[in-house]
C-alpha cells in the first residue's frame, strides 16, 4: 500500500524557514505575500497504516511543535 505524510509546524509555532522565505519575497517585491507555510511531504510503500504512523510519529515530527496526516493512497 502507498502512503502519504505530511508534516507541518503547528499553528502558532514559528516556522523559520517560512519567515526567511517570506522576508526574501518581500525583499524581491512581493508585498502582496503575507503569509508562507511550508509543510514536508514524505511517500511510502507500507504494509499497513499503523507502521506509518509510528514513523510519522516517532521519526519524522516532533509532537511539541508539529503535527502530521497520513493518508492512503489509491
Amino acid at each position: 500500500m502507498k502512503f502519504k505524510v505530511e508534516v507541518s509546524y503547528k499553528p502558532g509555532v514559528e516556522d523559520p524557514e517560512a519567515l526567511t522565505l517570506l522576508k526574501n519575497l518581500n525583499i524581491l517585491g512581493y508585498h502582496e505575500i503575507s503569509n508562507v507555510s511550508i509543510s514536508k511531504v514524505y511517500y511510502f510503500d507500507a504494509g499497513n497504516e499503523e507502521e506509518v504512523k509510528q514513523v510519522a510519529d516517532k521519526i519524522l515530527s516532533n509532537p511539541v511543535i508539529h503535527s502530521y496526516k497520513v493518508e492512503k493512497l489509491g
